[in-house]
């Protein structure tokens, strides 16, 4: 498990070195528990932003949060930490969950609270669907983020992410990491 613990960490702190400055609107999240995620979203206009999100399970109910994102545009990154707490499914298979996190995005601007929900669903052996939604108590005013996306799973660990961040309408791809399965 250490070895595992260090693997996620080194890959968190590889992006964080490798990825430039930020627009702070979209929120990323580890859809597994005890998992590394990355994406990277193109945007148009020759642009692209990065993210990594880590989930740690602490119990049944209680995962810890931690994400950063980074890119389109100069002069801001967005960290984010918080948790995320697993209800009742309402049917095998499924994973819904309410989250409240804290994002602390550089470059002089305010930090401030987001709470929210989702919910995972296995839809095929080896395929989940994800929606997640947050509200975000942000200085100029409160917004809604949206996330939807698929995820395949290439092998036990690794898996294939795909989705749209619903509030500014780009694509992502990404591979998530589940250091609990080894």
């Amino acid at each position: 498990m250490k070895k595992l613990l260090a693997l996620a960490t080194a890959l968190t702190v590889l992006l964080l070195l490798s990825v430039g400055p930020a627009a702070a609107q979209t929120y990323p999240i580890a859809v597994d528990r005890n998992s590394v995620t990355l994406t990277y979203w193109p945007i148009a206009g020759g642009t692209s932003a990065t993210a990594a999100g880590l989930s740690y399970q602490f119990n049944p109910q209680w995962d810890a949060l931690v994400g950063y994102r980074s890119g389109p545009g100069a002069g801001a990154t967005l960290f984010t930490f918080g948790g995320r707490y697993h209800l009742r499914p309402p049917a095998p298979g499924w994973d819904t969950f309410a989250t409240v996190q804290y994002a602390s995005p550089s470059g002089g601007a305010a930090s401030y609270l987001m709470v929210g929900g989702g919910a995972v669903q296995n839809v095929a052996p080896g395929v989940k669907a994800y929606e997640i939604a947050t509200y975000a108590f942000l200085p100029a005013g409160a917004n809604i983020f949206a996330n939807l996306g698929l995820q395949f799973e290439l092998q036990r660990n690794w898996s294939f992410v795909t989705g749209l961040d619903v509030s500014t309408g780009t694509g992502y791809l990404g591979v998530t990491f589940d250091f609990s399965t080894r």
